[in-house]
């Protein structure tokens, strides 16, 4: 037994893969199976797995030739407390690492923020400059690491600017973010902090210097994720997911950027909620709306593009804070939903996140049931097996006619008018009321919650960590902004004010300025101020520029 109790077995060791082709009974099976004589329209509304348009799987063997990537998240406190929950997470047997960070890290505000002195470190890791970079990264090679960045706003260029401090060609970064600033908008964030055609702008700015600058770097894009959790149905998830992903296609063509040069580095974040049935339907019609989108409207030609990759989270809403072992049941089934509707990565949710992050234990729980849907359960033997099946090919076209339906009526509004005059959460807040109704008139029974709710039951133990050191990083972070060569620090922040104010490409600037300590605040709030809007959203700090001092 190494220290941490997880066995003598390394990450790589622990690596998901397919063990085992043949039942537990042992019959042998195939790759895939499909009907004896395929029809036309088997042909070219369906096809083979690995063949276009993609509804039964994205490769011909799927899981045979490559399994999905067994993901769990990590981040709290200080950037150390997150590499040191990284390395017990790995210990565990986790070979994919997704760091989350904190709230004012996603909003591109610095921890020493005098407004928000205990969020700082809560909910997610601060990052707030290359140095919080350096210090988390201690020990990983970034060519050589699968780590999902669970963080939108400056990650990508906060992370060159280290890959050039430390002598690391852009094109051999690897790993991934999710560069979709809109959903931010629409799932909370608001036109204050992060205003719609902003956010637009700042994405197009990202996806087009990646897929010039750093071709190992995936994007998880759209995020579409957040925008499910937050109210949309399965049908809106397509829906709202491909109106960001044409609006932005579009965008990029406008620059002169071929489609085949970026969405290959593209994958589709998603949810797996609890209704096993739907899911696995949502992502067969997923595939095959993107597959003919991208060919049909935007003249894509490379297969890599056609073949959509899915990254998935299960579903963190549908998790309960009573009766919270009834979780892992709940974790267990929109895993298997994923897996059996073929996504390329899974991250399923610990038992304990309504309560707390999630704890060592529960996270080692959730990594252990993708181990067993792996190796036990048979789930990955063979592609697409719930396919032909007369319930499942009829829910996907009734998911795919939905969302289809919406997506025009999205686009005849316009998605950022859709998006800034409200519409677009008015739609997720009548999901929400239609739940809470059924949820009130028990048409909707979650256990535990409106139904055999019986005693409260045991409780878990939540999740704690020193937080002493979350005031001595602010106070480290502070003092460093005085060492820094202020005329040079204003000089990269004065080319991002240029450089956005003429319409041009932001990124290269903010990689300069981070090279500098430049902070979040200080690249995101002089980005802000270039397009008309307040440095600070709160009200509180003055641009660097106007101050002549670093703030």
């Amino acid at each position: 037994m190494n220290e941490s109790g997880a066995g003598d077995f390394t990450a790589d060791q622990a690596s998901v893969k397919l063990s085992r082709t043949a039942t537990w009974g042992g019959l042998e099976t195939e790759a895939s199976y499909g009907p004896a004589q395929p029809t036309e329209e088997y042909e070219s509304n369906l096809g083979d797995p690995g063949t276009f348009p993609y509804a039964r799987g994205a490769y011909p063997k799927m899981y045979r030739s490559r399994m999905w990537t067994l993901r769990n998240i990590v981040g709290y406190g200080t950037p150390a407390d997150t590499r040191d929950g990284i390395e017990k997470a790995r210990a565990s047997g986790s070979p994919g690492i997704d760091v989350v960070v904190d709230t004012l890290s996603q909003e591109a505000i610095d921890p020493n923020h005098p407004s928000f002195p205990f969020e700082v470190g809560m909910e997610g890791c601060t990052i707030a400059c290359v140095s919080d970079l350096e210090e988390l990264l201690k020990g990983i090679d970034v060519t050589e690491s699968d780590i999902a960045w669970h963080m939108t706003v400056l990650l990508y260029p906060m992370l060159a600017a280290y890959a050039r401090r430390q002598g690391i060609p852009l094109e051999e970064l690897q790993g991934s973010h999710m560069p979709d600033h809109l959903q931010l908008n629409l799932t909370g964030y608001g036109e204050r902090i992060m205003p719609a055609r902003l956010a637009q702008r700042a994405t197009v700015d990202c996806l087009e210097f990646v897929s010039r600058h750093s071709p190992r770097w995936a994007c998880g894009f759209p995020q579409a994720y957040n925008m499910r959790e937050r109210g949309l149905t399965p049908a809106g998830e397509i829906a709202v997911g491909m109106a960001i992903v044409n609006q932005t296609l579009s965008d990029l063509a406008e620059r002169g950027v071929n489609v085949d040069d970026v969405a290959p580095c593209l994958a589709w974040v998603s949810t797996s909620d609890i209704d096993l049935f739907e899911e696995v339907a949502k992502y067969r019609a997923l595939r095959r709306i993107w597959a003919r989108t991208l060919a049909d409207r935007f003249g894509a030609e490379d297969t890599r593009s056609l073949r959509l990759r899915i990254a998935c989270h299960t579903s963190g809403r549908s998790l309960t804070f009573q009766q919270p072992y009834n979780n892992v049941p709940r974790a267990t089934i929109q895993t298997l939903a994923a897996i059996l509707g073929g996504v390329q990565s899974v991250e399923t949710c610990t038992y304990d996140e309504p309560i707390s992050i999630p704890t060592h234990e529960a996270r080692e729980l959730a990594i252990r049931t993708q181990q067993i849907l792996a190796h036990e359960v048979g789930a990955a033997r063979t592609a697409d097996p719930l396919g032909g099946s007369w319930y499942v090919e009829e829910l996907t076209d009734r998911v795919e006619s939905e969302a289809l339906q919406l997506l025009e009526e999205l686009e005849q509004r316009g998605l950022l008018e859709a998006a800034e005059s409200g519409w677009l959460e008015s739609l997720m807040d009548e999901n929400n009321e239609r739940v809470e109704r059924e949820l009130s008139d028990h048409g909707r029974i979650v256990v535990g919650v409106n139904a055999f709710a019986g005693e409260s039951g045991a409780r878990p133990p939540r999740f704690t960590f020193d937080t002493k050191g979350i005031a001595a990083h602010i106070a480290s972070f502070t003092a460093r902004k005085d060492t820094r060569n202020v005329q040079d620090l204003h000089e990269a922040l004065r080319t991002i004010h240029e450089t956005a104010s003429r319409g041009d490409n932001c990124m290269d600037a903010m990689i300069d300025a981070f090279v500098l300590d430049a902070t979040s605040a200080e690249v995101w709030g002089t980005f802000r101020t270039a397009l008309g809007y307040a440095y600070d959203p709160f009200g509180v700090l003055e641009s660097p520029l106007a101050t002549r001092k670093p703030v």
